[in-house]
């Protein structure tokens, strides 16, 4: 995406790019409180934004080193940067994992390309990824599947709609086209589906690194 283009989007309020820290108890106390609320559930979700790979020093995009916070002041990044294909999953990431393992957690909703989740080990049937995985490209014939272990988006080349990767199914000789969600472009219409079958029959929803700025998806914690 063409950080010019989605600067518009940055927040414009300097209180909302703000980051607040909770002292260490008071954190203690929440994380002990709500593992009470996780244990008491009986259909918990999690839905994620670029915030939870900030760990990994992959850049989120309205914080205060966002690329759309960056893109609409001028400014310029000080924090390191790792690309997505060089990253690893954060603490985070693992957490939610045995959470998910353990059986409390039902099912993580995410907004991010990173693909981190499926390099944790998180089950595809347990994931959302609402705006693609860019290590995963699916032909358009017959529906196969590639998961890769090298960026897998397509060069846009014509046009930003245009998703072809230049590879072929080895299944049936069809077209290879990545799965990104650009800006402007509809959701997958059965991830989104999935997405909110969960967050209706959901008694307990932990929103982790989203400004809950872009919608429908936005919706979903609030079902």
């Amino acid at each position: 995406q063409d950080s010019a283009i989605m600067a518009y989007t940055a927040h414009k309020d300097a209180e909302q790019v703000k980051e607040h820290f909770d002292p260490r108890e008071t954190l203690e106390e929440n994380a002990k409180n709500f593992a009470e609320l996780i244990k008491k559930s009986n259909h918990f979700i999690v839905y994620t934004g670029a915030g939870i790979s900030t760990a990994a020093n992959i850049p989120d995009f309205r914080g205060p080193e966002g690329v759309w916070t960056l893109a609409a002041t001028g400014g310029q990044r000080t924090l390191p940067t790792t690309s997505v294909l060089k990253a690893m999953p954060t603490r985070s990431h693992m957490a939610l994992l045995r959470l998910h393992q353990a059986g409390y957690l039902k099912h993580v909703v995410s907004t991010n390309c990173d693909g981190l989740f499926r390099k944790s080990g998180l089950s595809p049937d347990a994931l959302s990824e609402l705006h693609g995985n860019s290590n995963i490209e699916q032909c358009l014939d017959c529906g196969k599947e590639y998961l890769r272990d090298f960026d897998a988006t397509a060069t846009y080349q014509f046009s930003c709609s245009d998703h072809r990767t230049g590879r072929t199914c080895v299944l049936c000789g069809g077209a290879l086209v990545d799965s990104i969600i650009n800006f402007g472009e509809d959701l997958p219409e059965e991830t989104l589906e999935t997405a909110f079958q969960n967050a209706d029959v959901a008694d307990l929803c932990l929103v982790l690194g989203s400004s809950l700025t872009v919608r429908p998806s936005a919706d979903i914690p609030t079902r």
